[in-house]
């Protein structure tokens, strides 16, 4: 499954030769696997023009790519990405469909990889009754335990003893286990997070329950609360409890997107520190302005890169700064994304459909960016 680290030894491996990148997008129907080669030859065959010089390499790394695409049977209704060439040959599977493309070029088109890293955070969940509590990463769709946090057994017997007061005693120290479970578990929870082992968190089980550990939780955990949602801890299944972690990310991620983009449009507007479309948003990267880089394109938009200073634009022959000759780039907004990141701005993909797509792209800016002349 993708993680950062396989991201950052992709970028960061020298292909001896030209790479081709191509992603897939995989329903859930088993009928397609036998389309998947045809697909993958219909787009690689824009890119022999490209790689006329090269067309044995692209047809060599075109038969890796078929040959790695064996490999995606059991990922149905996800997506996949293929790397081959250069001394390359890489499958990486994906939480979530992406758009079908391919790209030949001398290191392998990580765009789409960053896009989903960007979306798919890592959260927490924990699912609570009122002895026992369930704690499970859940990442990249993806659900997997963690710890278990259990309190001691409590005294069911519904009878009244002497005048109910045996009655009232049981189910009084069944609210002092249950409140005391709450507290470990928000206790655990805060040193995991110090940790680094999430960035949000998800509360499951019965609306009491939930409840319970929400008033226990110290602000900077009650800050970073995705969503809740009902479960019987009984009863659920990991499957159950995975499907409903999904619909609390999904939901919670969609608030996200249409939430910053509202914020970057309205800034924008209003003349603040914000600035919208792709020419607006080279000069803000170019200047090393960019705070928070929000991408709302699904589309290949190339231009070039100076080789020297890292000077970024759509068309050009030289460079504007130092005179070095530009090199094509095959994603311009993977380029501004990747410069963004190292200039210590944040990148945002928005899966959410936002008013942002009339522009493409926008950025949040630490100082003004004046229009060019």
């Amino acid at each position: 499954m993708l993680d950062r680290s396989t991201v950052d030894r992709l970028r960061t491996t020298s292909a001896e030769g030209r790479v081709v990148s191509v992603y897939l997008g995989l329903s859930p129907d088993p009928e397609q696997v036998r389309a998947i080669p045809t697909r993958i030859k219909a787009l690689l065959q824009p890119l022999q023009a490209q790689a006329a010089a090269d067309a044995r390499q692209l047809r060599e790394a075109a038969a890796a790519v078929v040959s790695l695409a064996e490999r995606i049977r059991g990922d149905l209704g996800r997506g996949a990405a293929f790397f081959a060439g250069g001394g390359i040959e890489e499958y990486v599977r994906l939480p979530a469909p992406v758009r079908d493309r391919a790209v030949i070029d001398t290191s392998p088109y990580l765009g789409p990889l960053e896009a989903v890293l960007d979306h798919f955070r890592p959260f927490c969940a924990v699912v609570v009754d009122r002895r026992n509590a369930w704690i499970y990463r859940f990442h990249m769709g993806e659900l997997e335990a963690w710890e278990q946090i259990g309190e001691e057994e409590v005294r069911k017997d519904n009878f009244g003893g002497f005048g109910g007061f045996d009655e009232q005693r049981v189910r009084a120290h069944a609210e002092t286990v249950a409140r005391r479970l709450f507290r470990t578990v928000a206790s655990r929870l805060g040193t995991l997070h110090r940790e680094g082992g999430y960035d949000m968190l998800l509360i499951g089980g019965q609306p009491a329950n939930v409840s319970g550990v929400l008033e226990e939780l110290p602000p900077d955990l009650g800050r970073i609360v995705a969503g809740t949602f009902t479960v019987d801890p009984g009863t659920a299944t990991p499957a159950e409890i995975r499907v409903r972690c999904r619909e609390v990310v999904n939901d919670y991620e969609r608030r996200v997107d249409l939430e910053e983009a509202a914020a970057l449009l309205d800034a924008a507007g209003s003349g603040g520190r914000a600035v919208l479309g792709l020419t607006r948003v080279l000069d803000a990267v170019n200047q090393r302005a960019v705070a928070s880089l929000l991408v709302d394109v699904d589309e290949l938009i190339p231009g070039v890169r100076c080789p020297a200073c890292g000077w970024l634009a759509d068309v050009a022959e030289t460079c504007p700064v130092c005179d070095a000759k530009m090199r094509p780039v095959p994603d311009l907004v993977d380029a501004l994304a990747e410069t963004s990141r190292a200039d210590g701005g944040s990148v945002r993909y928005l899966m959410a459909e936002t008013d942002l797509a009339a522009h493409g792209v926008g950025a949040v800016v630490r100082f003004p960016v004046p229009k060019p002349s």
